[in-house]
């Protein structure tokens, strides 16, 4: 997760600085910036989260959306024993044992996100979301707290990135424009994404919308809707984590209903192949 979390941050909206990471949050009372940190100890890890926000109604949401981050509420222990059964996935459960899947803290952010980033690498989706969020993100108006957290600005709304987005981002123009248009049919309410839908008909939805592909359709449904059960078998990157250990992506019913995580241990397995994943993270 802090490997995720740090790999993919932007500048402006998101740090991570000395194992804590921090981000802006726009909530219903007002932006908000929460502090999380990791802290492992005998027998498990803690997460400890702090809330700045001029209004203390925000903290109760803050706090959800964090919960939803980092995948707190999921059993990991049973993903752990339904995993380890399987002798190809046994050693990176034993090595990353609890291993969580990203979840999300906006769920029109992280269409708009993904779509971003489809096809280039982690640094360039950074900068072309970061000069978005410079552009077009309201300020989080934290003068005091800004030299401490570095935070000093939301991820843009939807409207925002409907009405000037195509003069802000730069790329293949197709891809500018479904991001566009994208953005509007979120801010109209045509798109909705929220955890309460079911994954299929989300996914639906997803598809019918230019430049969104099986993949984005399917990794924004892991991640919005929680849906532990998501294998990312076109995936670039788990393939070849599968190709390391020789494991069929088409016979994944052995990992239901934790295909989300052993897609996470197959993205592990393959960046640490590539010496892209630090192994002491786990």
């Amino acid at each position: 997760m802090s490997w995720f979390l740090a790999g993919h941050a932007v500048p402006g909206m998101e740090t991570v600085v000395d194992g804590t990471y921090r981000r802006s949050l726009r909530l219903a009372h007002g932006p908000a910036v929460v502090s999380c940190r990791l802290d492992r100890r005998r027998g498990g890890t803690v997460l400890h989260v702090a809330v700045r926000t001029a209004d203390d109604r925000n903290v109760p949401d803050a706090l959800d959306r964090v919960r939803l981050l980092y995948g707190t509420d999921v059993d990991s222990a049973d993903a752990d024993a339904v995993l380890a059964a399987d002798p190809t996935l046994a050693p990176s459960v034993a090595e990353a044992p609890g291993i969580r899947v990203p979840g999300s803290v906006d769920p029109s952010e992280t269409l708009l996100r993904t779509m971003i980033g489809q096809q280039i690498s982690l640094g360039a989706a950074a900068t072309h979301t970061a000069r978005l969020v410079a552009a077009l993100g309201d300020p989080v108006g934290d003068d005091a707290g800004a030299p401490e957290h570095g935070i000093v600005r939301l991820f843009p709304a939807p409207a925002a990135v409907a009405d000037k987005g195509a003069t802000v981002l730069t790329g293949p123009a197709r891809r500018v424009t479904a991001i566009a248009e994208t953005a509007r049919r979120l801010a109209d309410g045509a798109v909705e994404l929220h955890r309460g839908r079911p994954a299929t008909e989300q996914e639906a939805d997803l598809l019918a919308l230019r430049g969104v592909g099986p993949w984005t359709a399917r990794y924004v449904s892991m991640r919005v809707q929680g849906d532990p059960d998501v294998l990312l078998d076109t995936d670039l990157v788990v393939r070849q984590g599968a190709a390391l250990l020789g494991v069929d992506l088409r016979e994944s019913g052995r990992w239901s209903p934790w295909r989300s995580s052993a897609s996470m241990h197959l993205w592990r397995v393959a960046l640490l192949d590539r010496g892209a994943y630090p192994a002491a993270t786990g």
